[in-house]
Parts: structure tokens; C-alpha cells; sequence
């Protein structure tokens, strides 16, 4: 089979869809030796092996250019239709126009913020999902989504079809495991300027991550004299945070109180996870929510909104609340860090839960879904 990649997520960094894309291309690349893959980007990339069946096609002329609007240029099908495809996955919202009727195309729908919450989007980042996303869900042979949640979504949203809906779970690498709690706490300290005693929160800072509600639950427990603990936020700069802002000012914390770290190297994320007393992902809505598997394998207790397809991901293994009440977050976090039997429980129930997603098992259910869609 001669299979296409949308690879723009590859040239993106490694958090959020890139994270997902990477490592699935780093599966395949080890399950399938018979297929040859054709890679397409308007930036350079980089790919973790070299093997003579990958090749990737690079048209840096384009780079200025949004990557949905490149797909749909006559350079970009030009390219795409030399290398004769059997099938394209388009790995990140959008199919290129210009693929022979004969390609089929199969195409990754992570989540529809853009209809359930457009506005936590830029107004720009709207237009383009409501433009080039559902257009793209119209053509596609075969949707790929990460959640029943969201599998749920593109059906009462977009009525699609659910037989034309397959579910791929997302994975968690090995090197996220359990450090010693103490040891990473220390590293983290030392090497990024925070507390070792912490809570954490991990994701892109944008609204429909809801950390103005998590900064309220802190301030109300720091109010009470209830809390000892600093906040600390990973996560890359999105847009949006006049909000958080505004819950640091009310409730007069100070960078003791929450540290942002800013984007945090893949490396140190299991040692960042592991030293935190309590992880917490107050997010309104997400497709799957890979933090916090990450969470889960790296032995730490959680407390998450109870919203979308969160519980789904987590089932028994955290302690679920409203993301929309600040006091309901403040009470859980407070009652996993002073009842240590449910913390306990909660961490063997993660651990144990987090063992059933890998990678392997989310690249063998893509590589089915290519394979199967082909003429």
C-alpha cells in the first residue's frame, strides 16, 4: 500500500496533536514493513528512525502560509498525486483538496470545540474548524476520533454516520512511570525555581482549560489558611489569559503561591507529575485528555472535571467535580491531600488504569482503519 501523512503536526513541537502524531508514526514505522509511506509538510521535520519506505516531501515556498490553506494548494496535490496514494490520513482536522477520487481518505477528529465551546477559541482558529473541519468530515471516507465522548459529539453535532466513526484511544510512552515523590519534588525545585510541595496542572494555557476556576479553588483554600501548597501550571502559552489574570489579582496570590512554568521538555513531565501532591485538570472540555493518563502512570492522585470525555478516560481512578464551581474544586483538592487512604486508592486505581493505553495498541487500530479503507 502507498499511504499518505498529512505531517504537519511533526514540524509543530511535542505537545498536544504533535505528541499524538509522533508517536503513532514511531509505531507504524516498527508494526508495518510492507507499506511505504509518503510524509507532507510546509515546514521541516524531523522523523525518529530512517527507513527507505518512509519519504517525506517538504515545500518550504508554502511556510508562511496557514497549513489548511496549503493543503488545498495545486503544489501540494500536485505532489500528492505523483506519489500515487492508496490512502491519505489526514492527521490533524483537515483533507487536502486536489486527491484523486480513487484515494480514500480517512481524517483525525480530536475534539469539536468549535461547535461545543466556540467561545474558548480565538476567533480565528473558529473560523478556520467551521471552514476546513467540517468540510473535511463530509469528505472523509473514515473519521478517526480519540474518545466516545467525541465519536458522540460528531454524531448529534454533524449527524455523522456512527459506522463511519472508528475510536482510537490514545497511549502513554514507558518513561512515564513513578519517581520517588520527594526526589522528583527536589528536581523540579531545583531546576525550574518552584516548591517542593505542589499541586500541578498541565495543558496549553487557553480558556477552555479553565484555570481561572483552578486559581479561584487555590485562592479560597489560601484565604481559608487552608493550603501550603504552591500551584504550578505547565503548559505552552495559548491565548486568553486577561481571566487568569484577574483570579490572581482578586484573590492576592503571589508567584509563591502560582508558579507558570511554561512548556516543559518531554523528559522531565514524569519526574514533574510524580513530585506533585495532587495533580488537577479542571479543563471544561476535551476529546480525550492525554495529561491525564500521564498523570495516572506516574502514580499521582487527581482531581478532574467531571465534563465530556474526562470520566470515560479515568473512570474509578480520580475524584471528579463541577469545572464550573470553584468551591467543589477547592473541597477536592483539599480532601485528597489530608485523606490518605482515598489518595492511596486512587493512585493504585490509576496505575492500574493507566496500564491499558499504549501506543502500540492506538497505531494497530490506525494501521486497521488505513489498511481496511483501501480500494
Amino acid at each position: 500500500m502507498r499511504i499518505g501523512i498529512d505531517a504537519r503536526p511533526l514540524a509543530r513541537g511535542a505537545a498536544g496533536i504533535s505528541r499524538v502524531v509522533n508517536s503513532v508514526v514511531r509505531e507504524l514505522e516498527r508494526l508495518d514493513d510492507h507499506s511505504q509511506y509518503f510524509l507532507y509538510c510546509n515546514r521541516p521535520f524531523d522523523l525518529p528512525f530512517e527507513n527507505p519506505r518512509w519519504q517525506r516531501t517538504v515545500q518550504p515556498l508554502y511556510s508562511i502560509v496557514p497549513g489548511s490553506l496549503w493543503l488545498q494548494t495545486k503544489a501540494f496535490a500536485r505532489a500528492a498525486r505523483h506519489d500515487d496514494l492508496d490512502v491519505f490520513w489526514g492527521t490533524s482536522f483537515t483533507l487536502p483538496a486536489g486527491l484523486p477520487d480513487a484515494t480514500r481518505k480517512v481524517l483525525s477528529i480530536y475534539d469539536l470545540v468549535w461547535r461545543r465551546y466556540p467561545e474558548s477559541m480565538s476567533w480565528y482558529n473558529r473560523m478556520l474548524s467551521r471552514v476546513f473541519a467540517e468540510r473535511s468530515i463530509s469528505r472523509a471516507d473514515v473519521i478517526v476520533t480519540i474518545s466516545e465522548s467525541t465519536k458522540q459529539d460528531l454524531e448529534s453535532e454533524l449527524q455523522v454516520p456512527a459506522e463511519k466513526i472508528k475510536v482510537m484511544r490514545l497511549g502513554v510512552d514507558a518513561n512515564f512511570r513513578p519517581y520517588e515523590p520527594a526526589v522528583a519534588a527536589r528536581h523540579i525545585a531545583q531546576k525550574y525555581g518552584s516548591s517542593e510541595n505542589y499541586i500541578l496542572s498541565v495543558g496549553t494555557i487557553e480558556p477552555r482549560k479553565n484555570l481561572a476556576i483552578l486559581i479561584e479553588a487555590i485562592g479560597i483554600l489560601k484565604g481559608q489558611g487552608k493550603l501550603a501548597h504552591q500551584l504550578v501550571v505547565a503548559g505552552a502559552k495559548g491565548w486568553g489569559k486577561s481571566r487568569i489574570a484577574e483570579s490572581i489579582l482578586k484573590w492576592k496570590l503571589t508567584e509563591s503561591d502560582v508558579k507558570f512554568l511554561g512548556f516543559i521538555p518531554e523528559k522531565d513531565l514524569p519526574l514533574l507529575y510524580s513530585g506533585a501532591a495532587v495533580f488537577v485538570f479542571p479543563s471544561v472540555y476535551e476529546g480525550f485528555g492525554l495529561p491525564l493518563v500521564e498523570a495516572m502512570a506516574c502514580g499521582v492522585a487527581i482531581v478532574a472535571s467531571n465534563t465530556s470525555s474526562i470520566p470515560e478516560v479515568v473512570e474509578d481512578a480520580a475524584l471528579l467535580v463541577s469545572p464550573y464551581d470553584s468551591e467543589a474544586m477547592a473541597a477536592g483538592i483539599l480532601r485528597l491531600l489530608s485523606d490518605t487512604q482515598l489518595r492511596v486508592a486512587l493512585i493504585e486505581r490509576g496505575l492500574r488504569r493507566a496500564r491499558d493505553f499504549t501506543w502500540e495498541a492506538t497505531a494497530r487500530r490506525v494501521l486497521h482503519t488505513l489498511t481496511g479503507v483501501a480500494p
